[in-house]
């Protein structure tokens, strides 16, 4: 099985910039957006798990910026499941501008249900532990 990549682009604007270079905060809502099509592309839109009531927070978060960004730039993203775990997975985000990686985003995300008013993580589903090439364990394993 091959794993699930999600491929979205951004083109750096006004808002994205300080006046330097591209502000660091600007690739957490490409992140956020490029999260949003990878479940899209998995079937299970994030508006869908919600009103399901599951829910994925994030726990950790690490971006490594490894070229600069400008005004007038075209990224390109690619965002795939690359770990999982019992009740948490971490997604990948990378960034390329121009043939060269501009940044890289490991986001890590618990999933749990939010039924009962109170979050709690839950074992992961099966299709994200196979997006992220993963198999379930066997019960009591």
């Amino acid at each position: 099985m091959s794993q699930q990549v999600t491929r979205t682009s951004h083109r750096v604007g006004m808002m994205d910039v300080d006046l330097v270079q591209i502000h660091f905060a600007s690739y957490m809502s490409w992140v956020d957006d490029a999260f949003s099509a990878l479940l899209e592309d998995l079937e299970h839109p994030l508006q869908d798990l919600l009103a399901s009531g599951w829910g994925t927070p994030v726990v950790d978060l690490h971006c490594s910026y490894r070229s600069p960004v400008g005004l007038g730039d075209r990224l390109a993203v690619s965002t795939w499941v690359e770990r999982a775990g019992t009740s948490s997975f971490t997604v990948r985000h990378e960034f390329s501008c121009a043939g060269r990686t501009a940044a890289v985003v490991d986001v890590k995300h618990v999933w749990i249900t939010t039924e009962g008013g109170s979050p709690l993580p839950r074992p992961l589903p099966p299709w994200l532990l196979e997006a992220a090439g993963a198999r379930a364990l066997p019960a009591g394993a």
